[in-house]
């Protein structure tokens, strides 16, 4: 079964959009992400035995999330929204959110850290490994839940700061790691920008609002029992 047959829709955007605002800035880099995130979620068990739920299973991309976000319908396709990982340069703050291309700017703060753990290679100080809890803030069609995300980036070795670059040359774990290059499927799919930022794979929990029978809306729990995520480009300094 898809989510997409059962995210709600058509709800008035003033009833579940409560869009978190970047009150705060931080000295960061933003990167497009690309994103393939698997979820399982409960639905009401088809006829004739309607009485209990079952399991369902999707897999959601950026733009999924991006309209998850937003409020949107999920068959919305996003010409100038992207899904975007920001991060400071001592690597102690980073959010996840959902960049405008149009406006050159974080519009929507999809999860933010509440810790990070990093540790850099001082020998190649260009390589940093991390890992990070996040929680997932109430925005349009997610209700909060939380996510652990580990991964690698780039740094720059002179200031520390993440970066993106054209070759990437620290694969060498991935595999074992669990992480791994996701296309870019999303509303700039046509980018022929191949730099490279880092990779990540997450586990989590989200709480998303589902349309019922009859148009009515519930919070449902969904797992995210395994995600990964490829930072390209820099959006911004």
């Amino acid at each position: 079964m898809k989510a997409k047959q059962w995210i709600a829709i058509g709800v008035a955007a003033s009833a579940v959009a409560v869009l978190t605002a970047l009150a705060t800035p931080i000295v960061a880099g933003t990167f497009r992400t690309t994103a393939s995130v698997n979820a399982v979620f409960q639905v009401p068990n088809p006829e004739p035995d309607t009485t209990n739920t079952v399991l369902a299973f999707d897999t959601f991309a950026g733009h999924d999330l991006v309209n998850l976000a937003l409020g949107e319908n999920l068959a919305t396709v996003q010409t100038n929204h992207l899904l975007a990982l920001e991060i400071n340069c001592d690597s102690t703050l980073a959010r996840l959110v959902v960049f405008d291309t149009g406006l050159l700017s974080n519009i929507v703060d999809i999860a933010g850290s509440t810790n990070i753990y990093a540790l850099t290679d001082q020998a190649d100080p260009n390589h940093e490994r991390f890992v990070m809890r996040m929680a997932v803030n109430t925005n349009g069609f997610l209700i909060g839940g939380f996510l652990t995300v580990s991964g690698r980036i780039y740094l720059n070795p002179t200031n520390g700061c993440p970066r993106a670059i054209l070759v990437d040359s620290d694969r060498g774990h991935d595999k074992a790691f669990g992480d791994a290059v996701i296309k870019d499927g999303d509303g700039d799919s046509k980018d022929k920008d191949k730099s490279i930022a880092g990779e990540a794979h997450l586990i989590g929990v989200a709480n998303v609002i589902f349309e019922e029978a009859g148009g009515s809306t519930s919070t449902n729990v969904t797992l995210l029992p395994s995600g990964q995520m490829t930072l390209k480009r820099q959006l911004l300094p």
